[in-house]
């Protein structure tokens, strides 16, 4: 089900071959009391600019906001263009991990299932090796912590692993730590122990989630180069 209204400005004509250049968040709201991300204010809209400069918004209706930092563009599905990664969230019901392209919502992830509980996006990229993308978060990073990667088939984010013991977000925070981190060919995920003591890069295995530790994790977050 789609819950957007997509308003187009700028030039007339059809979407459908331009490409997402960039995305923003925008029409701050207060309609949503929870500020885990250390504010009142959340997001109505979310913008995007095509490659023939037009501009598409997507409003969301007063049931929902987008409760994020950032709008993240990827090739989510391999396609070759970019979509768009947020958090959306139903005001009754929590937060969905969904992605944006130029129709509006293609899929999401299923919401929590209560108000105030909310997931990070952690990261993405091919972390089995297999060629293919898959998008990790967090589910409820502050009690359940539980990593979660899933991958964009069609309309659908299918998950494909899910462990225990990892967070990348304190309560009131304005940033998400950790990320992808790509050395020798090879992408993994830098991301916190439950109890932030630990830096952890992880993959996926034959056996779902392969964490590996390593060293305390940084004091100012860690380091996503390549050394």
């Amino acid at each position: 089900m789609r819950l957007s209204l997509a308003l187009v400005m700028g030039l007339s004509g059809p979407a459908m071959a331009q490409d997402i250049l960039e995305a923003r968040l925008v029409a701050p709201t207060d309609r949503y009391a929870h500020a885990v991300l250390g504010d009142a204010l959340e997001w109505g809209g979310l913008e995007l600019v095509l490659s023939d400069a037009r501009r598409l918004r997507f409003t969301l209706p007063e049931s929902h906001v987008f409760e994020d930092i950032t709008a993240r563009l990827g090739d989510f599905d391999g396609d070759g263009r970019d979509e768009v990664m947020v958090v959306e969230t139903s005001l009754t019901q929590g937060a969905a991990l969904a992605i944006y392209d130029i129709n509006g919502r293609r899929a999401a992830t299923a919401y929590i299932g209560q108000p105030n509980r909310w997931l990070a996006p952690a990261g993405w990229g091919d972390f089995d090796g297999d060629g293919r993308i898959d998008i990790a978060y967090v589910d409820r990073p502050h009690l359940a912590r539980n990593l979660v990667f899933v991958r964009l088939e069609g309309d659908r984010l299918v998950e494909r692993a899910r462990a225990q013991g990892f967070t990348n977000h304190r309560i009131g925070d304005s940033s998400i730590a950790g990320g992808t981190l790509r050395c020798q060919g090879r992408d993994m995920l830098v991301i916190a122990s439950a109890d932030w003591s630990r830096k952890l890069t992880v993959t996926l295995g034959p056996d779902g989630v392969q964490a590996r530790d390593s060293g305390p994790w940084p004091t100012q977050g860690p380091d996503l180069t390549c050394r």
